[in-house]
């Protein structure tokens, strides 16, 4: 009897969480949504400002207000780099990268609630390794007066080696990150490490209803980590090349991934997903050409009106 209402309370306590959670959401005021329209097609992100077709763009992030965007570019020729632009009067600054390095390559971006912090992959030596550009790791740069200061490296314990992407943080600084073997055993794969005060522990891989024998990476974590949403690979729901899925965080712990549906995902490649932090725009890139069906362009930044609780309604437990 008694642990029967124990865990009544705490599932009510939950749900109560969730609720002011989503209010707090709401009340989030973003400050470039002014130049977005509400729509149910995906449409060009901020064209010519912030998506420049003929470059393959890749995982927008944003400070929580909206004011500061991160990601990354690639021309296919050069290393592929990070940049950053600011929200003032009314539009976005140009790109400018947070560093000058041109040797090796920064990727899969992703910025802090704050906006003072941003977390990378990155092919920087680590440790006083060797410096061949061959190995990826995790690496945080943290703003400054002057810019954006010398990277610090996440040094994470993987029970194999291999390679990261996409790493995103949540308001507490927990780490969520795709992680493939360097040996082709297996796919990549998004694994979860807890952030404790001063390093983060060693890394869990997320369960079968997100992770499964396919591939899958592109992870984006809600700051409060109530819903994760990530690119699938070959999946038989699959609508395209990947698509992109949402999974929730309940009592029970993760639910089952759920398609976001052909109104998102498209023939082609979808991910880098993104959720404004009013939780009413998703912001992903895709493969689909902007104007011809059936056709690929590789890749722009796109953006959809985002019904959250559509989704939530769908879990089955």
């Amino acid at each position: 009897m008694i642990k029967h209402m124990k865990k009544n309370v705490l599932i009510v306590l939950m749900i109560s969480l969730l609720f002011s959670s989503c209010a707090e959401n709401a009340r989030v005021a973003v400050v470039f949504e002014s130049q977005l329209e509400t729509i149910t097609t995906p449409k060009l992100f901020m064209p010519g400002v912030v998506t420049k077709r003929g470059l393959r763009h890749f995982g927008s992030s944003f400070s929580k207000d909206g004011s500061q965007i991160v990601y990354t570019i690639s021309d296919r020729i050069t290393p592929s780099k990070v940049v950053t632009q600011t929200f003032d009067n009314g539009k976005f600054s140009n790109p400018e990268p947070i560093v000058s390095d041109t040797l090796h390559s920064f990727a899969d971006a992703s910025m802090s609630l704050d906006g003072n912090t941003i977390t990378l992959t990155s092919t920087l030596p680590q440790n006083g390794g060797v410096d061949d550009n061959s190995k990826n790791g995790i690496w945080q740069f943290h703003k400054t007066t002057t810019g954006w200061g010398n990277p610090d490296f996440i040094e994470l314990e993987m029970d194999y080696e291999g390679g990261f992407g996409y790493p995103t943080t949540t308001e507490n600084k927990n780490l969520y990150f795709a992680y493939i073997p360097a040996d082709g055993t297996r796919n990549m794969d998004i694994f979860y490490s807890k952030y404790n005060q001063r390093n983060y522990e060693k890394p869990i891989k997320l369960p079968s209803q997100i992770n499964t024998n396919k591939f899958e990476g592109d992870p984006f974590i809600d700051s409060q980590e109530r819903f994760l949403i990530f690119a699938g690979f070959e999946r038989e729901e699959n609508y395209g090349r990947s698509d992109l899925y949402i999974s929730f965080k309940t009592h029970k712990g993760w639910s089952k991934a759920i398609n976001l549906g052909k109104e998102i995902n498209s023939h082609s490649y979808d991910g880098s997903p993104y959720v404004t932090a009013d939780d009413k725009y998703l912001i992903f890139t895709s493969g689909r050409h902007p104007e011809k069906a059936n056709e690929e362009e590789l890749f722009n930044v796109f953006y959809v009106s985002f019904d959250l609780e559509k989704y939530r309604a769908l879990i089955t437990e």
